[in-house]
C-alpha cells in the first residue's frame, strides 16, 4: 500500500472516531437533560403536594376577589410600608401561588421541562389561578412593571391553547376507556332540587 492510501484510511478512521464521540456526547446530553427535567418536575410536584400551596390556593380562590374590592387593600398593595398583618398574609398567599406558576412557566419557556408534560399537568389549574390573580397582577404591574409574572402569563396562554386543542382531555386516542356509572345521579339531582326549593 502506498503512503497516500494509508493516509486516507487514517483520515477516515479519525473521522469515524470523532463522529462516534459526537454521537456519544449527544446521547449523554439527552440523558442529562432528562435527569434535570425529572428533578425539576419532582421539585414542582413536591411543592404542590405539601399543605402550604393548596392552602394558599384556597385563600386565592375564596377570599382574594372580595378583598380586592376594598380600596384599603388596593392601597396597601401599592404602598408596602402601610401593610397590615392581615393584608400582608393575603398578599403572601397570592405571591406564593403566582410565584409557583411563574416558576413553571419559566422552566417551560427555557425548555428545561417538556412543554406537553407541563401542560398535561397544569393546563387546568394555571388559567384558574391566573383569573383569580389577574386584577392583583394589574395593580402590581402598575406599581412595578409589565414583566411581573410574565412567565405565569406565558404558561396560561400555552394552557389555553393546549386546552382548546384537547377539549376532552389528553387521553390517548384509540385507548380503551373504563365505563363508569354514577349510581347516585338521580338521588343527587333530587337532593339538589330539594335544597334549591327550600
Amino acid at each position: 500500500m502506498t503512503l497516500e492510501l494509508w493516509n486516507t484510511f487514517a483520515t477516515f478512521a479519525t473521522f469515524v472516531v470523532i463522529a462516534a464521540t459526537a454521537v456519544a456526547a449527544l446521547v449523554q446530553l439527552r440523558h442529562a437533560r432528562g435527569s434535570n427535567q425529572i428533578a425539576a418536575l419532582t421539585e414542582l410536584l413536591s411543592a404542590s403536594s405539601t399543605q402550604e400551596l393548596p392552602t394558599r390556593e384556597q385563600v386565592v380562590r375564596t377570599e382574594f376577589a372580595e378583598r380586592l374590592n376594598d380600596p384599603e387593600f388596593r392601597y396597601q398593595i401599592l404602598n408596602p410600608e402601610e401593610r397590615t398583618p392581615e393584608y400582608q398574609a393575603l398578599m403572601a398567599s397570592a405571591n406564593s401561588v403566582g410565584n409557583y406558576y411563574e416558576n413553571i412557566g419559566l422552566l417551560v419557556k427555557q425548555r428545561l421541562v417538556d412543554r406537553d408534560l407541563a401542560l398535561d399537568l397544569w393546563a387546568g389549574n394555571a388559567p384558574t389561578m391566573w383569573d383569580r390573580l389577574a386584577r392583583y397582577t394589574a395593580i402590581i404591574r402598575q406599581r412595578d412593571d409589565v414583566s411581573t409574572w410574565e412567565n405565569f402569563e406565558y404558561l396560561v396562554v400555552l394552557s389555553q391553547d393546549w386546552s382548546a386543542a384537547h377539549p376532552k382531555g389528553a387521553y390517548p386516542a384509540g385507548a380503551r376507556r373504563i365505563a363508569l356509572k354514577n349510581e347516585w345521579l338521580e338521588a343527587d339531582r333530587q337532593y339538589a332540587a330539594s335544597r334549591s326549593s327550600a
